[in-house]
């Protein structure tokens, strides 16, 4: 049986900031597997850390990944940005931000 997927489950927008040159990158993702933490904060450290995993494995081209291959993981700040009830809401915020600041390390930007 196949696990219904729900479409109002918390979301967390979280920025990552390079302190060495500034440059930030902003994300989303989904709070549905930290609920049995109950940290916000856990579930964005979490998701640094695979990002910085992936930068090291995958090597994709992206700006971030590119950034953190460059940079020890000491040297960025996780920040809470937002923590929303569904996915589009979330996804709609990300892009009000992306388009009215300055994320260096987004790809899409």
């Amino acid at each position: 049986m196949r696990k219904k997927t729900r479409k109002d489950s918390k979301h967390l927008i979280y920025e990552i900031e390079n302190t060495i040159n500034g440059k930030t990158y902003i994300g989303v993702t989904s709070l549905s597997q930290f609920y049995h933490t109950k940290s916000v904060r856990y579930a964005a450290i979490r998701r640094f850390q695979k990002h910085y995993s992936r930068a090291h494995k995958e090597l994709l081209d992206w700006a971030l990944y590119k950034d953190m291959r460059k940079h020890d993981r000491d040297v960025y700040n996780v920040w809470i940005i937002d923590v929303v009830k569904g996915k589009e809401k979330a996804h709609q915020i990300e892009t009000g931000l992306l388009q009215t600041q300055e994320y260096k390390l987004n790809s899409t930007h």
